[in-house]
């Protein structure tokens, strides 16, 4: 449940930190020139649909990224950090891999990636895999009080 709930709210976060952190100086030079106040707005706008977006594209692979890591520690008795990168690898490559054959319809709710060749495919699990490991960590850190949780027999 921690990886459905913090891992696209901490992906949507580190996302829109890069943005920011890249856009803004290039859009206050931007807006020097140009002066438009109702750009303004519109910016506003866009970065809350970005992060939205950005929640609902990570919502999918962080689910599967818990259920990883909850078999992982239940059945295999590993809840190192590593295993939380490994489930938030195994993830996206399972997510990458269903974008390069199914090609959801216009109607559909459902956002894949769209992969047009493997290295394509390989590429955007790699990039992902790296904007990956930060919110997987702060998932295994959230789980960390769960894991000296014993039950009694």
């Amino acid at each position: 449940m921690i990886f459905s709930v913090v891992g696209p709210l901490a992906l949507a976060a580190l996302i829109s930190l890069i943005v920011v952190a890249l856009g803004v100086p290039l859009l206050q030079a931007i807006l020097v020139f140009v002066n438009l106040e109702t750009m303004r707005t519109l910016l506003s706008v866009a970065a809350w649909l970005l992060a939205i977006a950005s929640i609902l594209a990570a919502l999918l692979p962080s689910v599967a990224a818990g259920l990883i890591f909850a078999l992982a520690v239940v059945y295999a008795q590993v809840d190192t950090v590593w295993m939380a990168w490994l489930a938030a690898a195994a993830a996206i490559v399972g997510f990458v891999g269903f974008g390069m054959f199914v090609i959801p319809a216009e109607s559909s709710a459902l956002i894949l990636p769209t992969v047009g060749s493997a290295r394509q495919g390989v590429e955007l699990a790699a990039m992902l895999g790296v904007l990956a490991l930060m919110p997987a960590t702060l998932c295994w850190w959230l789980t960390k009080p769960l894991h000296r949780a014993s039950i009694a027999a």
